[in-house]
């Protein structure tokens, strides 16, 4: 009997479709009398993409070369490859290919020339799809206040919704003939989302990236599963950085298409409104973004730090002022000790406990509350479309001095002015934005449980917006156990 083997391929993953190959070539291979010796599947395989180590198309060719069967049989002659050169390498192994529809023989010239022809025709028909799909991906993004993305895989925080499932009546719009995208293109993935909610919201109330994602980490949240990490992979600072650069969560997408994109090049000016709900406003989103590419800023701010005072507090000792440095974690031991490493090391938990006590005991009094009250009369809204409007004024400045209307020095007392005034709104704005975390304590009805409710990484921006904890060496002696009263006299608030 003639030896065969089956090939099925899909490029997507879809095992329905690979069994519907399979089993109209095991009825071929039936009706011709093969005997079928193995079958090779590839399951989310590209027919133009070389079939590298791993694939089941590589281990047919090195069976094929072998001498394990002699005729290949596939559902249509695209499945072995878009161009002939993936079919004459089983010519040259001596094995014939059969498709349901004719015998095939690359042995001969003829055999040669119909299936040049056919996959030539195949490559035609997948071109012209391309092309069509380009057209209707570039008239989804121009839709006014609806822009829709390529589909594929969207961000953390939302899932993509079927074109069949979209819209109040579960229709879409036709494009060219081809389904477009209507109402929505993706909704919040609601825990996901949520997580995204608190990245902006813990960022700019001042935690640190390291911070936010060691949180997240320890609530076991992952990124978006992928066919290299079906689990997902941890979050990393590098990870939180994008998600704040990208303004999806803003309901916004590049206005053009482009394979990859400068995300600091992005702006509300050249992205376009999108069809699905934001997670923050576009406000936040550029709020977020400045202050990641604030010159200013630490791209490697050293390791995330695991204690409420590390870094925070300074040393009392007279001419020292260093901040104290967190150790022996890793053993057991959490202590504290002076910079300098020549002045005092204390026990960390029950000065870390002491410091919170004497937080929540502040945050509880009556006046708490003007904690933000001083720092949040402002309307955001109008401070923000004031800054608006001041970076528009500097713009038409530059534009008035090439047009002859102004000279130079006009343009360059109209700028310095609108650029103080900015400068004094973006004071203004930070300090309303960074009172986030406090308001969250604020006003509760029970502040203690709030205040533990919070993450270290907010913990540590409430306190480093509170005061300035100096500490100081408890002396010689057994010091395991000591009364606030005690401790009062070895730690200093210094109030802001």
């Amino acid at each position: 009997m003639t030896r065969a083997a089956i090939y099925a391929r899909q490029s997507v993953t879809d095992d329905e479709l690979i069994d519907v190959q399979v089993a109209k070539c095991e009825a071929l291979a039936a009706a011709k009398d093969f005997d079928v010796v193995e079958i090779y599947r590839d399951n989310n395989v590209s027919g133009y993409k070389a079939r590298d180590e791993g694939t089941a198309f590589s281990r047919m060719l090195k069976d094929a070369r072998a001498g394990r069967f002699d005729v290949v049989v596939v559902r249509k002659l695209d499945r072995l490859g878009r161009s002939l050169a993936a079919l004459e390498s089983f010519a040259a192994a001596r094995v014939a290919v059969v498709t349901i529809d004719e015998n095939i023989d690359l042995t001969t010239v003829n055999g040669r020339l119909i299936a040049n022809l056919l996959t030539s025709v195949a490559r035609a028909e997948v071109e012209i799809k391309a092309e069509r799909r380009v057209n209707a991906n570039t008239a989804r993004r121009q839709r006014e206040g609806a822009a829709v993305p390529t589909s594929g895989r969207v961000p953390y925080g939302y899932r993509w919704v079927p074109t069949k499932d979209r819209g109040d009546d579960g229709t879409a719009y036709v494009l060219d003939g081809e389904k477009g995208a209507p109402d929505t293109a993706a909704e919040h993935d609601d825990s996901r989302a949520a997580d995204v909610r608190e990245l902006f919201d813990a960022f700019l109330a001042g935690v640190p990236l390291g911070s936010i994602a060691r949180d997240l980490n320890a609530k076991g949240r992952r990124t978006k599963p992928s066919k290299a990490h079906p689990a997902g992979v941890p979050f990393t600072p590098t990870t939180l950085r994008r998600m704040l650069m990208s303004p999806y969560y803003a309901a916004r997408m590049p206005a053009e298409a482009a394979t990859t994109y400068d995300q600091r090049a992005l702006s509300r000016h050249n992205t376009v409104a999108g069809a699905w709900p934001a997670i923050v406003d576009v406000e936040e989103w550029e709020e977020a973004k400045k202050r990641l590419e604030h010159p200013e800023r630490k791209t490697s701010p050293g390791p995330t730090r695991k204690w409420l005072l590390s870094g925070l507090a300074i040393c009392g000792t007279e001419g020292c002022g260093k901040p104290i440095r967190a150790g022996g974690g890793e053993a057991g031991i959490h202590s504290y000790r002076c910079a300098s490493m020549a002045h005092f090391m204390r026990r960390g938990v029950p000065l870390d406990d002491f410091v919170e006590r004497v937080v929540i005991a502040r945050l509880s009094r009556p006046d708490a509350v003007d904690l933000l009250d001083d720092r949040e009369r402002h309307d955001v809204d109008e401070l923000r479309a004031e800054r608006r409007r001041l970076e528009t004024a500097v713009r038409q400045a530059g534009d008035d001095e090439m047009d002859g209307l102004i000279d130079r020095a006009e343009r360059v007392r109209l700028t310095r002015r609108a650029n103080a005034r900015i400068a004094e709104l973006d004071e203004k704005l930070r300090a309303g934005v960074d009172t986030t975390a406090l308001a969250e304590v604020v006003g509760s009805d029970d502040v203690a449980a709030a205040w533990h409710g919070l993450t270290l990484g907010k913990k540590r921006a409430i306190l480093e917006a509170l005061a300035t904890v100096v500490v100081y060496s408890v002396g010689q002696g057994n010091r395991r156990r000591m009364s606030d009263e005690a401790m009062a006299r070895t730690v200093r608030f210094d109030w802001h």
